[in-house]
């Protein structure tokens, strides 16, 4: 089976925001020949590949296409594709209906298919080559060997598709996206220094190497830990291991000597006298306490690990 009649056996419906996008077809042709004026009830995208070009003319107007170009044809539009170069030009195309949500409520994606609905724009370049390369990555993705989480796989691709199709066919004067309003870059960076930290703990750890590990300087990473963690580099790893003892200790049977190696104390004496001196008990009598009177937890990671 080839990548196109997979492609259209695969998922007919995608949902875009709280619409959905029926897909009628799917489509590609190495030389497209020129076709009569004609219309549909469905809105047709198409994307000229790595060669050829024409013209598209769309309610008696002609527009020009060059390789990469988007055009649109949307429902009832009287329109026709001729070629102007040689060879005749090769041709991605996508069919869909498009159904709104009827919620008084819409989001981001409702709004844009609206937008790209209600749009007059005819052609559109693809800005940066998003719009070929999801066709290329559609295209392998379902002409490759299958695998566990196609389905998912091929109604991502599908979707990102058509949102960057709808991107480009949209009115120009549709608002832009909210930027990101996720962690700003210096809590991405504490979070994953701090995830290295807990996933580490049984090898000496120093802030260069960790440093090293997040790509910025020590001294940059010593203000971001006491900035996001509250403390130094060099005390929130000791009290991460002796926290990561305490969970050993109450809720594992290994041997004390096991749970100092895997805290990285390589010398358990010297574990010993650590634990006593921060629990004022030494490590097998917390446990056989279950804790009771001490304090378990050194310190909460928090948000960021």
């Amino acid at each position: 089976m080839d990548w196109l009649e997979r492609l259209n056996r695969g998922p007919g419906r995608v949902a875009m925001g709280a619409g959905v996008a029926e897909i009628l077809l799917w489509a590609y042709a190495k030389h497209l020949p020129d076709n009569m004026p004609h219309r549909h009830t469905f809105f047709e995208v198409c994307q000229v590949g790595a060669y050829g070009g024409g013209r598209f003319t769309v309610q008696g107007r002609e527009h020009v296409l060059k390789p990469g170009d988007v055009f649109f044809a949307r429902p009832g539009v009287v329109h026709q594709i001729v070629n102007t170069a040689t060879p005749l030009m090769e041709l991605f195309w996508v069919s869909f209906q498009w159904s709104p949500s009827e919620r008084a409520e819409q989001g981001e994606v409702d709004a844009l298919m609206r937008s790209f609905a209600e749009s007059e724009v005819a052609v559109a370049p693809d800005e940066e080559g998003r719009i070929a390369a999801l066709w290329h990555a559609l295209r392998a993705a379902a002409g490759g060997r299958l695998r566990p989480g196609y389905e998912a796989q091929i109604t991502g691709l599908m979707t990102a598709l058509l949102l960057a199709i709808a991107q480009a066919g949209a009115d120009p004067h549709t608002p832009p996206a909210l930027e990101p309003r996720g962690p700003d870059a210096s809590a991405l960076v504490a979070r994953f220094a701090l995830r290295y930290v807990h996933d580490n703990l049984n090898h000496p750890l120093s802030l260069p190497e960790i440093a090293a590990h997040v790509h910025v300087s020590p001294r940059h990473l010593s203000r971001l830990f006491a900035r996001f963690a509250g403390t130094s580099v060099a005390a929130y790893i000791a009290r991460a291991r002796l926290d990561r003892a305490c969970g050993l200790l109450l809720h594992t049977d290994l041997p004390i000597k096991e749970i100092a190696a895997a805290v990285g104390y390589p010398d358990v004496h010297y574990f010993t006298r650590v634990f006593t001196r921060h629990f004022r008990c030494p490590p097998g009598a917390y446990r056989q306490e279950g804790g009771r009177g001490h304090v378990r937890k050194i310190q909460e990671p928090g948000a960021l690990v």
